[in-house]
């Protein structure tokens, strides 16, 4: 018995296969889904086999395929050849995600056929309206366009960008791109026209420059590709190390101990700096996508062993505003743009944003800010400041009372004086 056990269990080793370097694609943590489970789930749209046929996605697939015989007509394009190569390509598509794929090999096709083409035609009919049929049910709907671009940022609803390659270069041969507005698009330049003002992204030059540094760079899928356009380039990137506290002040007391705060634009998001007793911080814009735009960006941060500085950026903000005082300081200044409710809001959203990344404390990027900021803060003078701001002078009523008995002070004092004259001279 034992034996036929052990011999069950070498079939099952031999049977594994070694993790492919395409692997890019993965199924959201437990602990990191608890925190916000929409913020990884799609809502509208399944691309690729890890939502679909999931519950409430079921609508869009008609629309899918409207798109998909839109394509065809429009390109001339032969649909048995896009089911040959995707048959040649299987087993790289399964390998492109980190999960077992149930899927039959004629249901994966046509599967990754049906929702490349129409990835395709959402970025194609975003940057040319002439392409939008009537009554579309995505575009002239801001509703709808809104939802399929954060179902489009999640990482487990994302297809291999090679898929997406070929039939963006299928639609390009065929000469059915507005040629007026065409002048040499490729794929990256439409996705990045796409995101561009749906989420963060750093102007197209900037980021070309910046993938040009990384040698052999590729496109995993869209969230592989926003996350290389926000990382600074190997030669922006400060140094790591380790993390010797938890504790920032926040940027109530740190104004309290004479900092001020400079809104900075033109520069990656993450581009913090302390100097001279001035933090400077580029503008965060909070929108609707910004949640699913950031937690996705750490799961995969986190899967992909990158430098999770985005973790690190969550992890300062969060210690910045710690209070409702603090997000309208930031406000006032400019750094801060948000649409949701109140203060009181964004101080909820950004701590539970930090409920999920881990700490990498032994090689974290803002080390030394996290120095520069407690060094200034502890210094006799300024910690002074910053508690008698916080204890006595952080409401109206507080400076009018501390005014009020310093007044009457005064005057005892001076009563006193006047006395002691008046026993002198008798």
């Amino acid at each position: 018995m034992e034996e036929s056990h052990a011999k069950n269990l070498k079939n099952k080793l031999k049977g594994i296969s070694p993790v492919s370097s395409e692997c890019c694609i993965y199924r959201i943590p437990k602990r990191l889904r608890d925190v916000n489970e929409k913020a990884y789930t799609p809502q509208v749209v399944s691309l690729g086999p890890l939502h679909h046929g999931g519950e409430g996605l079921g609508a869009m697939e008609d629309h899918k395929m409207r798109y998909v015989k839109d394509f065809f007509e429009r390109t001339n394009v032969n649909l048995e050849d896009c089911f040959k190569s995707l048959k040649e390509w299987e087993a790289r598509i399964r390998s492109c995600y980190a999960v077992n794929i149930e899927y039959s090999e004629e249901e994966l096709v046509e599967m990754i056929l049906v929702d490349g083409i129409f990835t395709v035609e959402v970025l194609l009919r975003s940057a040319f309206p002439t392409l939008q049929q009537e009554n579309d049910r995505i575009f002239g709907k801001p509703w709808m366009d809104r939802d399929v671009v954060y179902d489009m940022l999640m990482l487990e609803n994302q297809l291999p960008f090679f898929i997406l390659e070929y039939f963006y270069s299928l639609a390009h041969a065929s000469n059915t791109i507005p040629l007026e507005n065409d002048m040499g698009l490729s794929l990256i330049k439409l996705t990045h026209s796409f995101f561009e003002e749906k989420v963060y992204i750093r102007p197209l030059q900037e980021v070309s420059n910046k993938l040009s540094q990384y040698s052999g760079a590729r496109i995993q899928h869209f969230v592989d590709y926003i996350l290389k356009c926000h990382r600074p380039s190997p030669s922006e990137l400060p140094s790591k190390r380790k993390l010797d506290t938890l504790s920032i002040p926040s940027a109530t007391q740190l104004k309290a101990a004479g900092v001020k705060f400079m809104v900075v634009h033109d520069t990656t998001l993450f581009d913090i700096q302390f100097e001279n007793g001035i933090l400077k911080i580029p503008q965060l814009r909070i929108r609707g996508s910004t949640e699913v735009f950031f937690r996705n960006l750490i799961a995969y941060e986190q899967f992909e062993l990158h430098d999770h500085y985005i973790s690190d950026y969550v992890f300062i903000i969060d210690h910045l505003l710690d209070s409702s005082r603090d997000v309208e300081l930031l406000a006032r200044k400019g750094i801060l743009e948000s649409k949701l409710s109140d203060s009181k809001a964004v101080t909820n959203f950004i701590s539970t944003l930090d409920l999920g990344p881990i700490l990498f404390g032994t090689n974290f990027y803002f080390t030394e800010l996290c120095e520069k900021l407690n060094e200034y803060y502890g210094v006799p003078w300024h910690n002074w400041k910053a508690s008698l701001q916080q204890d006595y002078l952080s409401s109206p009523w507080a400076i009018l009372a501390i005014t009020i008995a310093t007044i009457l002070l005064v005057l005892t004092l001076a009563q006193a004086g006047l006395s002691l004259a008046n026993i002198t001279e008798n």
